[in-house]
């Protein structure tokens, strides 16, 4: 375990982002926002529960990860943990303008969408919500 308690990676979402409902961006007092966010895609119904956040950890093998992650980590990570991870992020401080990080080409039973901003993770929960305002023009994707 290389996460130290008190170094928080905790950043707010973008007013435009979090008003979009689509995104669990947990508070977190250390760098852990990776594995909190796959944590909680496995758990949704009870992701306000802290007291089972490291028997999550240990369960899903977050536990073992170095932290702080970086993008650049993710293949590998997705070996490990068995996962498939599309990572998406965005380049204006509001949030607008979307786009995709790293998509997965390997095939894992399961799928984790993932926002990275500010070396923060948080789960996409609704991909539809975060994308509604998407609009597809001459074979071209444009976020508006």
């Amino acid at each position: 375990m290389d996460h130290q308690v008190g170094e928080s990676d905790f950043r707010l979402l973008p007013k435009f982002l979090k008003s979009k409902n689509a995104i669990l961006n947990p508070q977190n007092n250390d760098q852990r926002s990776f594995g909190y966010a796959i944590s909680y895609s496995f758990h949704p119904s009870d992701w306000r529960n802290n007291w089972s956040v490291e028997d999550r950890f240990i369960q899903h093998g977050l536990d073992k990860i170095k932290y702080p992650v970086h993008p650049e980590d993710i293949p590998m990570l997705e070996n490990q943990l068995n996962i498939r991870i599309n990572l998406f992020s965005f380049i204006d401080k509001r949030g607008y303008k979307r786009y995709s990080l790293y998509i997965s080409k390997k095939y894992k039973p399961d799928e984790v969408n993932l926002l990275y901003w500010e070396g923060r993770f948080a789960w996409i929960k609704y991909m539809s919500r975060l994308f509604c305002d998407a609009r597809k023009y001459a074979n071209s994707l444009f976020l508006l």
